[in-house]
């Protein structure tokens, strides 16, 4: 049973890595006025990496449009080998300095002929998630998950989340984050500032980084030494956008590290 556990938490620490990888959140460049709107988003350019050998295995692209009062968070990565995903969310926005709703969330996976290598989503307002895996045959995993906290997040809009905060000035930010591991769960996440002037290869600059990891209550201290440690990095001189992080596509799927392009993206502005 614990051996179950454990597997399971390593799995979704890589990849909730909060969703470290899909990147999204690049408010404005510097000398930009300031924005309203501390989770305001922008077009976003990133380029992927093999963590092994540095070597570059893909590129992804990340935007944001407005549809029937929602914010729409749409990406695509695609890898030199064929590969590519597909993500598409909508947030509802709020006000006051509060963080976006999130209402739908899906996550396709392809491979170079198009075939369907992984998919998992959620409906936030009717609770129906799933998570399959179609590599050998089709694992299908549904359930309806009840009682979704109103902080919970996945994939990209999980940086809305962070990027917002660090901008508010808070250093230790909580919320829950859906995941399939295998099944579909809500995971309490804890992101904690472990450096103000860490650095990043492939990123100039001293960077804000951040400790992600999943909180399970009694089960931490028994857990804890076998979770490894998942970071990600933030550019404070260019409003606490996402410089890059390291985790696994989805559920034990490749493992890669994503640096955002500074060059990258025209600012949308949020409501």
């Amino acid at each position: 049973m614990l051996s179950r556990v454990l597997n399971r938490m390593r799995s979704l620490v890589l990849r909730t890595t909060i969703a470290i990888g899909l990147v999204l959140a690049s408010f404005g460049r510097p000398g930009a006025a300031p924005v309203e709107n501390v989770f305001q988003l922008s077009a976003t350019d990133t380029t992927i990496f093999a963590p092994d050998s540095g070597k570059i295995i893909g590129h992804g692209h990340y935007s944001l449009t407005h549809v029937d009062g929602l914010d729409v968070v749409e990406g695509q990565n695609n890898y030199l080998d064929g590969e590519y995903d597909q993500e598409q969310q909508s947030v509802r926005p709020s006000s006051d300095g509060r963080p976006p709703v999130l209402v739908r969330y899906r996550h396709r996976f392809f491979n170079a002929n198009g075939t369907l290598q992984y998919e998992d989503g959620l409906d936030a307002s009717s609770g129906e998630a799933d998570c399959r895996r179609y590599d050998n045959g089709s694992d299908v995993r549904d359930r309806t998950l009840t009682n979704i906290p109103p902080d919970t997040y996945a994939g990209a809009t999980q940086l809305m989340l962070l990027v917002g905060r660090l901008r508010q000035g808070l250093a230790s930010i909580s919320f829950h984050s859906f995941n399939c591991i295998p099944d579909p769960h809500i995971i309490a996440i804890q992101a904690n500032l472990l450096d103000s002037s860490a650095t990043l290869a492939k990123y100039p600059g001293n960077l804000i980084k951040l400790e992600m990891k999943p909180d399970l209550g009694w089960l931490n201290r028994i857990v804890a030494p076998f979770v490894p440690k998942v970071y990600g990095w933030f550019d404070p001189t260019d409003t606490f956008n996402y410089a890059g992080g390291e985790f696994d596509r989805y559920y034990k799927g490749r493992h890669v590290v994503m640096i955002r392009t500074r060059e990258a993206g025209t600012s949308l502005a949020a409501h």
